[in-house]
């Protein structure tokens, strides 16, 4: 069998027959592949400690008829900040869902693996209990990346250059403050707001997360569950 590398970031695997995974991984070359590890459930599988989730890895691939078949690991960053603490899990769970989500198997979408990998090393190193700024940047940088960017510098019913209105999750981008009322469930976003939702300030606040959690769900149709789960985790710490 023809054999292949590339790096790439785990999202995720579930058993499949007696012994085997599948694995989905985020490749840097090739986008979102599914792969079968063979034996990786048996105790004495030497593959199994380099395939948890959120793990930087280079792979070793050989083609196969279904599904590729994974060959070899060699781990490059084990993450293990983030998978000793039940709030990372739970916020880098939150990207994994939203790449998974929005990319489709061996679709190459531009600067999603770059941007994956750098909100996780971020949530690495974030104090507990603080990652949400990083997963809502995150879920937001990849609307824009997968073809969803917002209109953020100029009215979408105007067209008058803005600072500050409201964010329409139908119409795809910023109201000004006169036309904000075209949409009544408009999100008001003040200069602050709007400076964080346009990258101008690093921070990402709690009215942004809520911008841009509606309109992914907007979007997509549906929630990110996980990111529902980590805000219970930290409401209930």
């Amino acid at each position: 069998m023809a054999t292949y590398k590339t790096h790439a970031i785990i999202l995720s695997s579930y058993p499949y027959r007696e012994h085997d995974r599948i694995i989905s991984f985020f490749s840097e070359e090739f986008g979102r592949i599914d792969v079968r590890a063979r034996g990786v459930r048996k105790i004495e599988s030497k593959l199994a400690g380099h395939l948890e989730p959120f793990i930087k890895t280079e792979l070793l691939l050989a083609n196969g008829r279904k599904w590729d078949i994974l060959a070899g690991s060699r781990t490059r960053d084990p993450r293990r900040e983030i998978r000793s603490d039940i709030n990372k899990i739970a916020a880098a769970s939150v990207c994994v869902e939203a790449v998974k989500m929005a990319t489709r198997p061996m679709s190459r979408e531009h600067g999603v693996y770059h941007l994956l990998d750098e909100a996780l090393t971020r949530l690495s190193h974030a104090p507990s209990g603080q990652e949400a700024p990083i997963t809502g940047q995150f879920v937001w940088h990849m609307l824009a990346s997968t073809g969803f960017k917002p209109e953020l510098l100029q009215c979408i019913n105007c067209k008058k250059k803005l600072s500050s209105g409201a964010f329409s999750c139908e119409g795809g981008g910023m109201l000004c403050p006169a036309c904000a009322s075209r949409d009544a469930f408009a999100d008001a976003a003040s200069e602050y707001v709007l400076a964080e939702l346009r990258g101008v300030r690093q921070t990402f606040g709690s009215v942004t997360q809520s911008i841009a959690q509606r309109f992914w769900n907007y979007v997509f149709e549906e929630p990110l569950e996980s990111w529902r789960f980590y805000h219970t985790i930290i409401t209930t710490a």
